[in-house]
């Protein structure tokens, strides 16, 4: 690798459970890429796209990686209309900061202001609003691609490849810039309604009256509760506040009042936090903690109102900074799994039994309500997601990761789906029974039109995708023009 001086270090996926030593590259600008595609050619060392690194696996890693995290320029935002053009490796934190004064903020976040528009867009995100708005990718105008065969192209929805190369997660070329259209919002704060369900049924029942009308809707579930608690969740709905219905919005909006306070309670600093978590971070403690957050839930929250700042409401995961620590040394995963709205409550409830029955509980479980998008490899059903973090140790590692091939099999069996951001697990076979043998063949010939040569790979690529994909295309013809 001669195009750009590589660095040898430790690349690990977000949740530090998954990667190893890589050599990284970190272009400076997107002129460079094509000299860095012949390189890993000539080499034979496929490169892996990274941005911010948020993604919880190992769609980030690989054994050269190339690191888009300087190409972070804003490069137009138009306070008029809510359009934003940044390079790929800007950041929602960038995104919202430059836009929120003016009134808009990004249509949909993910739980941290970290990940860069590409990566983004590269596995096509989605946030608390997927139910009304879906992900990401419905709100882009347009991406610029560089190809490892060659070319730069500008990609709009009236393309079927954008299509692919959102939900791609940079296996099919480098998204180096992104047009997206922001939402207008007329308060600097939401309208926060905090209740509790007792049980699955009550979670559903709740999120099938309100998913309609609510603009945010999230669950945090405990899932240590067994028999008729199973379920019982602490559940938050939000709403825009219309205009003129908050007398300090020029105030509200401004960026020092959307920023993350940096002490809890106006005391402890919050860097401090992961350390006072980190004796609890065992089943047992982690049992507690989960019922001293429903039973608080219970007490404090239930059917209250309150405002809170977008910035509050959509970013728990920068309240507490390096929380992830709390499951040092092994790490964790995220498993997200996404299941059609008439079978997702039977399988979360099998899901939970499973993990109970094998003493493998997750520490953190969080429920939302999706539609169905038209992206090629997204996780976009109309349906409901089940996002669990596991804790990882060398002890239990085999059997974990053995708990999620089982998952799967009955997300799979359902109709389901995962999510490639947070995917550290999945198998081959498994990807093929839930995307299907049309859909990755559909993509084998996009693969053969933009990269022939498997230029970009990462280690979930070779790991689960790209085998998947040499399945379907064993059980049938490759498709010689993608639709």
């Amino acid at each position: 690798m001669t195009a750009l001086l590589p660095a040898r270090q430790t690349v690990l996926g977000w949740g530090m459970a998954v990667g190893g030593p890589a050599d990284v590259v970190r272009p400076t600008d997107a002129q460079s890429l094509p000299a860095l595609f012949e390189a890993a050619r000539t080499a034979r060392r496929p490169l892996t796209l990274r941005g911010a690194g948020c993604s919880y696996g190992d769609a980030a890693c690989g054994d050269v990686v190339c690191d888009l995290s300087a190409l972070d320029r804003i490069l137009h935002f138009d306070p008029q209309t809510g359009v934003v053009r940044a390079q790929a490796g800007a950041t929602l934190r960038q995104v919202w900061q430059t836009a929120v004064p003016h009134g808009w903020w990004p249509p949909v976040v993910s739980g941290t202001m970290a990940p860069t528009l590409g990566g983004a867009a590269a596995m096509n995100i989605h946030g608390k609003n997927a139910a009304r708005v879906g992900p990401i990718g419905d709100h882009l105008r347009a991406i610029k691609v560089v190809f490892p065969s060659g070319g730069v192209q500008e990609l709009t929805p009236a393309d079927p490849l954008f299509f692919a190369v959102v939900s791609g997660a940079g296996t099919l070329g480098v998204i180096t810039e992104v047009e997206l259209q922001l939402k207008r919002v007329h308060a600097g704060r939401l309208d926060v309604w905090a209740t509790t369900a007792a049980d699955l049924n009550g979670l559903f029942a709740f999120f099938d009256a309100h998913a309609a009308t609510a603009d945010y809707l999230v669950a945090w579930l405990d899932a240590f509760a067994t028999g008729k608690a199973m379920g019982r969740s602490l559940i938050h709905a939000a709403y825009h506040v219309p205009a003129g219905d908050e007398p300090d919005t020029a105030t509200a909006l401004q960026v020092t009042n959307q920023q993350l306070p940096s002490r809890l309670f106006g005391v402890v600093p919050k860097s401090w936090m992961w350390r006072f978590l980190k004796p609890f971070s065992n089943s047992w403690g982690m049992r507690l903690v989960n019922l001293g957050r429903w039973y608080s839930g219970l007490l404090l929250s239930r059917d209250k109102r309150y405002r809170q700042t977008h910035g509050a409401f959509h970013f728990l995961l920068d309240y507490v900074p390096d929380w992830k620590k709390v499951y040092s040394p092994g790490g964790l995963i995220q498993h997200q799994v996404f299941v059609p709205a008439d079978r997702a409550r039977q399988v979360f409830q099998t899901v939970l039994e499973l993990q109970q029955g094998r003493g493998l509980v997750n520490w953190l479980s969080v429920v939302k309500r999706h539609r169905a998008d038209r992206f090629l490899l997204s996780h976009g059903l109309d349906g409901y997601s089940l996002a669990q973090d596991f804790a990882v140790t060398a002890e239990n590692r085999v059997a974990l990761w053995q708990l999620c091939h089982d998952i799967d099999d009955i997300v799979a069996a359902a109709g389901g789906r995962v999510y490639f951001a947070k995917d550290a697990t999945v198998r081959p076979e498994t990807v093929l029974a839930m995307f299907g043998s049309e859909r990755l063949r559909q993509w084998a010939a996009w693969q053969q039109q933009c990269d022939p040569d498997g230029v970009l790979q990462s280690a979930q690529w070779r790991r689960a995708v790209g085998p998947a994909v040499a399945m379907a295309q064993a059980n049938g013809p490759t498709l010689d023009t993608p639709q």
